[in-house]
This record gives C-alpha cells, structure tokens and sequence, in this order.
C-alpha cells in the first residue's frame, strides 16, 4: 500500500479515501457511507469507526470489500450510556434531529435520512465483543487507532491489526453463522491486501486479548493467505512471460460487406508473417470505401497486382494459428474480417480464435499495479511512437507495446 494511501509517521496514520464505498450511494442523497460517517461525528466526535467500513478502508484494489449495509461505530461507555439514555448535548441533539430519524436504543442504532443507512453503536457493554480490548482500545486512542478524513471531518479509525482482534473474537464464538463468516471473509480481504503489498503489521499488542484458539485460527488464516498470494504471484509472472500471437487485419471498409485486403500475425519472436489478399480471386469481395483506402493507403490496382489468393492465405493461416491465442486490439472488427475470408475460403471460422488485447493488458495491468492504468500507459507510449496503419507494422508496434506494458509492470511487482 502506497504512501497515497497510508502516511506513516510518529502520529496516527492518515488514510485517504477509497473509491468503492465513495460511489456506493451515488445515485441517492447523501452520498452513502461517508456522509453518514460525517454526520456521526457531528453527534459523537470521539466515535470510532469499526466493522465492515472500517475493513474496507484498509482493502485496496484489485481486491474487493464486502458489501455491507450498515456503519458500525464505537462509542465510550459515557457516550452510549447518554445515547441509551437519550441525553445529548443540545447541539448534539439537533445534529441528531437533522441527520437521522429518531434512535432504537434498544437495537442501539440510528437510521440516516437523507441515505437510509443505519448506524449500529458497540461499546463495552455489547455483545459479542470483549469488554477489555474495546476498553483498551477507547483508552489508548493514539496506539489502537488511525485516523479517516473525509473533506474537513475526520474520525478515528481501529487499526487493521485490532480490528482483526475484534473481529476474530466473534468469528471464533460464532464461527458459522452469517456474521462470523462475515467476519471472518473481512480479515482474509485486510490480510491480502497487507501481505499483497507487503505492509508490515504485528498482533503483538493484541495478544493479549486473545485466547489460544483465537490465535490458532488467525494463524491458519495467514497461512491460506500467504500460500493463495504466492501462488496468485507465480501465476502472474507466468501469465506475463506466456507465448502469444497477435493478428491484424486492413480492410475494404467496415461495413458488413468489408472483407480483408491484408492480414499479418506474428509471436513477438520471429518475424511479421504479412500478406496482401487479391480480392479478385474471391466471388462478391467488391465492396470499397475510399475513407478506408485513405487510413490505409492500399490502392485497388496494389492488390490485384500483388496480392496473394486468399484462400491460399487461409490455408496458411489454418496450418499456423488454429489452436493458438491469438489477440487483436481491435478483435470485433479483426474477428469479421477473419471470419469473412475462412468461411469464403471453405473453413470454420471457429478454428481460429481472436482475444481481445486491450482486456489482456488491462487485467496484467489490475493483478498487480491497481493503480495504473491501460488507458495512461497506452497514451504514453503513443506518444513516444508513431502509431502505423499497415498489418504487419500493426503487429509489430502492438508488441512493442506489449513489451512496454510488461517492463512497467515488472518494475512494480513485488
């Protein structure tokens, strides 16, 4: 986890925002979950935040938080006992009145107007939870807690190592109902994402609120953890370093009339395999949009003079690709024209399939470096490069690019 996300000093650690629970309620008033969080603090300005949105303040891309419905927040006992009790202060109560509907002290919730999210309050007095961490916890606010800022609202935040604790306590009481599985899934998505990219944390402070049982099932937790990333790791480098073939195809247009007037292919270690296709040789291929002919720059008069028999090409390219991973960048179009001269050729189109690059890339890209994008890295290299518009020069830019895409990503592997 980079510094953009963590701030690691002598003071709590500051943690900005993430960007799944800032759209959760985007399309309802409010704004979800942080909204609801700045409201708390209004009313409780020593709050601490807990539960499944304290989680997923910590998880990061490219793994995914739990859906939750609810904030949980941990009060002192004074300030729950005054909630139970309906004792506020008189702007606290007014920022009660405003923001949410009135409070089930029974439930020990609260129901957020304007989004509909409920707030449920723990303190040393809750169940499940055990009464000596939660109490360390409120009294040691600087060791046990970070702190959430969300525009000019902060509130403290348990860090991920006592929220582990909390959490493992409830799974290990309840370890199969609903909410100790839910538990449980919040601890494997904290420890992925700290162990993924490397963010050192220890149970050493906690250790004593736990129990040996509870320790035992933490550990097997970790192991499972760590034996699942180093393995997601391996299968990365694998995927980064596996063969592959790109095809590109040049045109008559891009009506369903078009059919291909050059195909070229290539594995990124041998030369560019390049024909021009004579569309004479072919019955009904006379389609000709002269916008294409302008990208392309491939007369008419070129192909009929120099361009192989497409069928001949179609049999070269049955014998060399079917079978193999082949991408395109633009693999709709590319997949037509394929189809379109194997089918005319007397082939099964199906014999040879045709992936999409850019989604390749961009999920090489998300496996390891979630916070760049494909969208960035293909601008900057475009913008070392000239971008051609032939098959075979095609093919050979799109492994140059491949290779950029690579060397960048190695650069931030772990």
């Amino acid at each position: 986890m980079s510094k953009k996300y963590l701030q690691y000093d002598d003071e709590q650690d500051e943690l900005l925002e993430d960007e799944l629970f800032l759209n959760y309620h985007r399309n309802k008033p409010g704004s979800g979950f942080n909204h609801v969080i700045v409201d708390v603090v209004k009313i409780y300005p020593n709050a601490v935040l807990v539960g499944a949105i304290a989680a997923s303040k910590y998880i990061r891309p490219p793994i995914r938080p739990r859906v939750t419905y609810d904030v949980d927040i941990l009060l002192s006992e004074t300030d729950f006992e005054a909630f139970l009790a309906d004792d506020l202060p008189e702007d606290a109560l007014k920022n009660l009145e405003k923001y949410f509907t009135d409070s089930d002290s029974v439930n020990h919730s609260l129901k957020h107007k304007s989004t509909g999210i409920y707030v449920d309050f723990l303190s040393t007095e809750s169940t499940p939870l055990k009464k000596k961490l939660i109490r360390h916890i409120l009294e040691n606010k600087k060791q046990t807690t970070n702190i959430f800022r969300y525009g000019d609202s902060k509130i403290d935040i348990v860090k991920p190592e006592y929220l582990i604790a909390l959490k493992l306590n409830r799974y290990y009481k309840i370890p199969r109902t609903e909410k100790g599985l839910c538990d449980r899934l919040d601890i494997i998505k904290i420890l992925k994402t700290l162990i993924a990219n490397s963010i050192s944390f220890s149970l050493s402070e906690v250790k004593a609120f736990m129990n040996k049982q509870e320790l035992n099932s933490f550990k097997k937790m970790y192991d499972d953890v760590e034996f699942e990333i180093t393995a997601e790791k391996k299968l990365q480098k694998k995927l980064y370093r596996q063969s592959m073939y790109i095809i590109d195809f040049e045109a008559s247009g891009l009506s369903k009339e078009s059919y291909p007037i050059e195909v070229a292919w290539g594995d990124g270690r041998h030369p560019v395999t390049s024909f021009l296709l004579n569309p004479e040789r072919m019955n009904d291929w006379t389609d000709w949009d002269p916008r294409s002919s302008e990208f392309h720059g491939i007369p008419r008069d070129k192909l009929i003079k120099k361009g192989e028999d497409p069928k001949r090409v179609a049999e070269i390219m049955v014998k060399e690709l079917a079978g193999k991973t082949l991408y395109s960048d633009e693999p709709r179009y590319d997949n037509m024209w394929k189809d379109r001269l194997l089918k005319d050729s007397g082939y099964d189109p199906g014999l040879i399939r045709i992936k999409n690059l850019k989604y390749f890339l961009d999920k090489m890209i998300k496996a390891t470096s979630p916070k760049m994008k494909f969208t960035d890295l293909l601008e900057e290299f475009s913008a070392k490069t000239d971008i051609p518009h032939r098959a075979g020069a095609d093919v050979a830019w799109l492994f140059e690019f491949v290779a950029y895409v690579r060397n960048t990503v190695f650069d931030f592997v772990p």
